[in-house]
């Protein structure tokens, strides 16, 4: 089981935009499996794929570090990248169930995205990330 602190992102995302984003306070693992109960109504195994898939993230923290942050980020391959900072690779867990494929590229149109919750800047560069990668490159 993987756990920091046991404090969990999540964030549901709907054509490339968030729509909700919060914080939970459990295991991972246990938020993953509880997302696929409540996503099984929405999905439609007619118009789409249902997919899990696990990613891992590095993220870049500036030193130094508070003791709880260390604490939650310490088993996901701390290491000092300079003398000001250190990154971390933390697991993320996209959960897409309304998704099609545009020739060989899979398009997500709802999903959500599950990552030990670091501190709300990681949050932020999720958040960008995740809406820069899903929007369609014509806008």
């Amino acid at each position: 089981m993987i756990s920091v602190g046991n404090k969990v992102l999540v964030i549901n995302f709907e054509n490339g935009s968030v729509v909700e984003s919060k914080v939970v306070d459990e295991a991972i693992d246990e938020v993953v499996k509880k997302l696929l109960i409540d996503i099984l109504p929405k999905w439609s195994p007619e118009n789409s794929d249902l997919i899990v898939m696990k990613h891992e993230h590095e993220v870049i923290l500036k030193l130094p570090l508070s003791k709880e942050l260390y604490e939650s980020i310490a088993k996901f391959g701390l290491s000092r990248r300079s003398e000001s900072e250190v990154s971390a690779r933390i697991p993320v867990y996209v959960v897409s169930y309304d998704n099609m494929w545009v020739g060989d590229e899979l398009v997500d149109r709802k999903f959500y995205l599950v990552a030990p919750y670091v501190n709300e800047d990681v949050k932020r560069e999720i958040e960008l990330l995740v809406k820069d990668l899903t929007t369609p490159e014509s806008e």
